[in-house]
């Protein structure tokens, strides 16, 4: 009987020292990707700081040109951001209102799938920007 709980014992705490190893390797594998995504995204950023809207998109900007049109959107990118501050509020309740007016028109089960979808970014027109994960507001 004792050989029996020893042998218990013995594949318990082998288990245990592979569940270890596992986490261990799990940690390193999610550092060592972790670490590969900041610096592809270093890479990323310092070729192109930021990204253009609409027509300056698809335009074949040189290299000068870009980093005017960046220090002009940084420049303004403080005064851009307090005005959002400030009507950001109002935009969400606005669509808030809009959303819990779309769901009144719809049946119990179209409610249900409306309510698993992502909200849209406020200000955002309905088909437009789904929330990311990343967005403190959400």
């Amino acid at each position: 009987m004792s050989d029996d709980n020893e042998l218990v014992r013995r594949v318990r705490m082998r288990a245990l020292i592979l569940l270890v190893i596992v986490f261990v390797v799990g940690l390193l594998l999610g550092a060592a990707e972790e670490r590969y995504r900041q610096q592809q995204m270093a890479t990323t950023s310092s070729s192109q700081r930021h990204v253009y809207p609409g027509a300056l998109a698809r335009m074949d900007l040189s290299p000068a040109q870009r980093a005017v049109i960046d220090s002009l959107l940084d420049r303004e990118r403080p005064r851009n951001e307090a005005i959002m501050q400030r009507v950001l509020p109002d935009l969400r309740a606005e669509a808030d209102s809009l959303r819990a007016a779309i769901r009144t028109v719809l049946t119990p089960e179209q409610q249900r799938a409306f309510d698993r979808e992502p909200h849209p970014h406020a200000g955002a027109p309905m088909g437009g920007a789904r929330s990311s994960p990343s967005d403190p507001s959400r």
